[in-house]
């Protein structure tokens, strides 16, 4: 059997290439153009792909990994790591890697996950039933024994730090590749989504992926189109709670920001361009939102008294007694995992259907919310 070898890529040089309708060449095979994703690409070589991941940490265009998708068990690289396609066998991190992999049809392939009980999807949750899945452990209590014993093709992983990937090594030391996903990065809501295509290479199955994406990509931008033709006063609108006496409201240019804009929302922080979570104090907020309409996300509640449970002041805030209060977590399983985080990466069309029914609701937008509930 031949040995994988990983290799984290500091400093790619950068490549040159010509551009021909939507797809480039270059040395390393033919670029697949994204269309909203950033921290990723795809080069189609002639017997698989070549994929490059942005370091998450880093804002640096040249700090990326290399990862070389082959359907040839002979071929070998020095330049990148090597992964034989299609996998038949990986371990996810997040629960959102397990929904891609879930709209790819390739449920059977899954055999660890990190805290499965978060998992919402019933197919997924009827292997862990049936002990098809293992339960790998979760942050510093990863299981790496168990790792090696599933001996996967691949380990998908996430948001870690040189610390993290340090923790990996184990893994890479013995052949098993680790690649670290960074959809959660991506500011715009069909640039997550998009992700489904880095996900399909591993599979083979780029070409599904592409057909899924625009067709998903046509609803959204059908939906953004209706909302601008058919509405004019935009409701204005708050997020989240406060935790340990701080508001962690989304930056101006976040993902949760761009669905508020592209539902015909006027999000009450989003005059700047970050895309992370900004801290405010809860009387910065109490000043500036006390005219919101519609109060999205607060936290873990589930009825709108749980708000007050967080901090007694809320009670003389404006939007508590004033606001429409809808929460994210419609559909969350016994263990709090919510499937708005998991399925709602790849059906962004069916939360902004949720958030254009929340913010016009008129006899002619009546809808059955999805992803959302209202907070009595």
């Amino acid at each position: 059997m031949n040995k994988f070898y990983y290799i984290l890529i500091i400093g790619i040089s950068a490549v040159l290439f010509s551009c021909k309708g939507n797809i480039i060449k270059n040395t390393d095979g033919e670029l697949i153009r994204n269309k909203y994703s950033k921290g990723f690409e795809i080069y189609r070589i002639e017997e698989g792909f070549i994929l490059k991941v942005k370091n998450s940490l880093s804002d640096a265009d040249t700090n990326t990994s290399n990862y070389l998708l082959s359907s040839n068990s002979e071929y070998q690289s020095e330049n990148n790591v090597i992964i034989h396609i299609p996998v038949t066998k990986v371990v996810c991190l997040s629960t959102t890697h397990c929904a891609f992999i879930s709209q790819l049809d390739k449920i059977s392939t899954i055999k660890g996950i990190s805290s499965p009980e978060y998992v919402c999807d019933d197919g997924i949750r009827d292997m862990i039933f049936y002990d098809e899945i293992a339960d790998i452990g979760y942050d510093n209590q990863i299981n790496y024994e168990k790792i090696i014993a599933i001996n996967p093709d691949v380990v998908f992983a996430f948001g870690v730090d040189n610390s993290g990937i340090a923790s990996f090594q184990k893994l890479t030391d013995i052949g098993i590749p680790v690649v670290f996903v960074g959809d959660f990065t991506e500011s715009k809501p069909l640039g997550r989504t998009e992700w489904i295509k880095f996900f399909a290479c591993f599979y083979n199955k780029l070409d599904y992926a592409v057909e899924y994406f625009d067709s998903v990509e046509n609803n959204y931008n059908s939906i953004v189109k209706e909302i601008e033709k058919n509405t004019h006063e935009k409701p204005s609108v708050l997020v989240s709670l406060p935790w340990k006496g701080t508001w962690w409201v989304p930056g101006g240019n976040s993902y949760f920001s761009n669905f508020i804009k592209d539902a015909g929302g006027n999000y009450i922080f989003a005059n700047n361009d970050s895309n992370e979570s900004i801290p405010l104090s809860i009387e910065e907020v109490f000043t500036q939102a006390k005219n919101a309409q519609i109060w999205l996300h607060p936290n873990n509640a589930t009825y709108k008294r749980d708000i007050l449970g967080v901090d007694s002041r809320l009670k003389e805030f404006d939007p508590y007694n004033n606001a429409s209060v809808f929460n994210n977590n419609k559909r969350e399983n016994m263990y709090g995992g919510n499937d708005f985080w998991e399925s709602g990466i790849i059906h962004p069309d069916i939360i902004l259907k949720d958030l254009k029914a929340i913010f016009y609701p008129d006899s002619t937008n009546k809808t059955d919310l999805y992803y959302y509930k209202k907070l009595e």
